[in-house]
């Protein structure tokens, strides 16, 4: 039985990983491999279900791309977009931020990373 997290459920378990992260952060250098374990353990579903995110967020790795995903999920869950309007966006945005510097022989663009999200929106919260 496949089950299907909303948007939402996803993202809460991505937050109960960073307590995780914290709690264990003495092992990441010193035994990185107790260190995922443990991080596997506590967080059982989101390794299960999503093992690429779960890797990313490991590897300190997700950034807002990771945002803009769980958006345009959360469009797709309210109906105010189909699964393939939302991966043609997500492919375009996937490809300027990838490919179009390549082939243009520029700079990447810079994305808002995973620490950078959450002080952004505490702040827009206290405002």
């Amino acid at each position: 039985m496949v089950t299907a997290h909303t948007a939402t459920e996803i993202q809460a378990m991505v937050r109960t990983m960073d307590v995780s992260k914290d709690k264990y952060k003495h092992l990441q250098q010193t035994n990185p491999e107790e260190y995922l374990n443990a991080l596997k353990s506590e967080n059982a579903t989101l390794f299960d279900f999503y093992p690429a995110v779960f890797a990313l967020h490991a590897d300190d790795k997700l950034d807002g791309t990771f945002f803009y995903m769980l958006s345009e999920k959360r469009k797709i869950e309210a109906g105010k977009t189909t699964e393939n309007d939302a991966s043609v966006r997500i492919g375009q945005k996937l490809f300027n931020r990838w490919v179009a510097p390549i082939l243009s022989n520029t700079d990447a663009p810079e994305t808002l990373s995973y620490e950078a999200y959450y002080k952004s929106i505490s702040n827009n919260s206290k405002e």
